[in-house]
């Protein structure tokens, strides 16, 4: 399989290294750049950003696109990047879709992601064979093990985070406001699941209103128009989740108007907030590096089903790429003997 990935994630870098190489591979590989050189496929999350690529030489479009990021990060990273080719890629990818790779385990917001990246560079280019074998079957075999072993039931999620968090910096105080910023698929659950637990004050801001008012009048909330987020400061609770390559909130947008504590969730990677906003004493800003940590996960009973889907992941993905090989040797052999 002509297939190779290069990525960083949570595990080997810190958010800043990640955020600026996510920005970097947004501006030269994202599924909209008219001018990509190289046949792959971006996959940018708020715990890793990695690059899916296909070839007839690997190892020199490996160094090309290294090169390529070297120019646009000024960070040293190469040491903190990992890399996969053939079937070692397609069984990490398949890990990745499945949550076996996430910051929390077995979450099941990665797999809609890795679909929507692969779907969204469909949209703007002819992927090669590979990239599409690649993806399909990743995302099969991820939703087989999730059915078979059920697995993520009963783990506590990104959501269970935020909330624990707003509870622990809120307390007994009165229902907080809060402001969502963006309509991304994670605020929307997130969104959701506070109202669940009867938080009624919150309102939406999106950089679309459209969007913004359909959600807002289905979920029965507020809405806040997108040049209206310099109100942001009325709100006690601001969670940020939209996908943007310029700081949303900086320092210059923190007047001397008020006084109250504000806390701050940026979910984003690229971050979306300023981290400078950390100096301010009325502001409590968390990255989503910060929020996984607040999340006590408890792996008790789990270790043998996560063994068994590292296993069944491991013997698919190697019997997928056989097959795939077997036709690829057959389909050869006859276009050399016609």
């Amino acid at each position: 399989m002509r297939v190779g990935v290069i990525g960083i994630n949570h595990k080997l870098a810190d958010l800043k290294l990640r955020d600026q190489l996510a920005k970097a591979c947004q501006r030269r590989f994202g599924p909209s750049q008219s001018l990509l050189i190289y046949q792959c496929v971006l996959l940018s999350t708020c715990n890793r950003t990695e690059i899916y690529f296909s070839s007839e030489d690997l190892a020199e479009t490996h160094t090309s696109l290294l090169s390529i990021l070297r120019n646009d990060v000024d960070e040293e990273f190469d040491q903190k990047l990992y890399s996969y080719f053939g079937v070692d890629c397609f069984c990490h990818l398949s890990r990745v879709t499945s949550g076996l790779d996430s910051a929390i385990v077995a979450e099941t917001e990665i797999q809609g992601q890795v679909k929507a990246a692969y779907e969204a560079t469909c949209e703007y280019h002819l992927l090669p064979k590979e990239l599409h074998f690649l993806f399909q079957k990743s995302l099969g075999i991820a939703k087989k093990i999730r059915t078979e072993l059920d697995l993520g039931r009963g783990m506590p999620s990104l959501e269970h985070a935020v909330l624990q968090t707003g509870l622990e910096f809120f307390g007994q105080q009165d229902q907080p406001r809060i402001l969502f910023v963006g309509a991304s698929d994670i605020n929307q659950k997130v969104l959701s699941f506070l109202k669940s637990k009867r938080f009624s004050h919150i309102t939406l801001c999106n950089r679309s209103n459209d969007i913004a008012k359909i959600i807002a009048d289905n979920d029965h909330i507020q809405f806040l128009e997108w040049q209206k987020l310099s109100q942001w400061h009325y709100y006690d609770w601001i969670i940020f989740g939209t996908k943007s390559p310029d700081y949303l909130l900086t320092r210059k947008d923190c007047s001397d108007t008020w006084s109250d504590k504000k806390l701050i969730m940026d979910l984003c990677v690229p971050r979306n907030v300023d981290p400078q906003l950390q100096l301010d004493p009325r502001i409590t800003l968390m990255n989503i590096d910060e929020v996984n940590k607040h999340l006590q996960i408890s792996c008790e009973g789990l270790h043998q089903t996560l063994n068994e889907a590292e296993q069944r992941i491991s013997l698919a993905t190697r019997q997928h790429a056989m097959r795939y090989q077997e036709k690829e040797i057959s389909r050869l052999t006859i276009l050399a003997t016609a």
